[in-house]
């Protein structure tokens, strides 16, 4: 008979544990997710070039061709930057520096395999792995603004590794 009630004291601790843990369950921060959302709705990111009125003085040798450049892909299940992405991200953070007002939203998009915190999460690693290239150049990080989308915002509709290669990325938006 002790032995039966020692059983069901397991069984029900267990239960509560596990309904702990459910309940504890971290979602993404929507509010992060609407404003970024809000800034495309409202005209209030760009993510074309920044116009012939910026006054950017790096537009010699490619500058505005780097400039320009604002999408990085990654390999898969990596969020190691490119060589070839530096020389673009270093030109963005160049105009950065020399425009202490402008601020930019990373976003961080995965392709669809893997869970969605996992996505959610390596989506972040990427965007924040960009943050730290501007940053080490010396911008703000109140000039940068971090939002991990993981598979939600897929480039390419399709099922192929071509397809796949498109969605791993992260895009820099300038914010007005």
């Amino acid at each position: 008979m002790e032995i039966k009630k020692w059983m069901q004291m397991v069984l029900v601790g267990c239960s509560v544990l596990t309904l702990a843990a459910c309940s504890s369950h971290k979602k993404p921060d929507q509010s992060a997710i609407d404003a970024a959302n809000a800034a495309y709705s409202n005209g209030g990111a760009h993510a074309s070039g920044l116009g012939h009125e910026s006054g950017f003085g790096d537009r010699a040798n490619g500058g505005e061709r780097l400039l320009s450049n604002r999408v990085y892909y990654f390999d898969y299940d990596s969020n190691i930057v490119h060589d070839d992405d530096k020389p673009a991200i270093l030109a963005n953070a160049n105009y950065l520096l020399s425009h202490p007002g402008s601020k930019v939203m990373l976003e961080g998009h995965t392709d669809p395999r893997g869970s969605r915190e996992y996505n959610i999460g390596l989506g972040e690693r990427r965007a924040n792995a960009v943050a730290g290239i501007l940053t080490a150049k010396g911008v703000s990080p109140a000039q940068i603004r971090v939002v991990s989308y993981g598979a939600e915002k897929l480039a390419s509709p399709g099922h192929t590794e071509a397809d796949y290669r498109q969605d791993r990325r992260v895009v820099l938006v300038y914010l007005k």
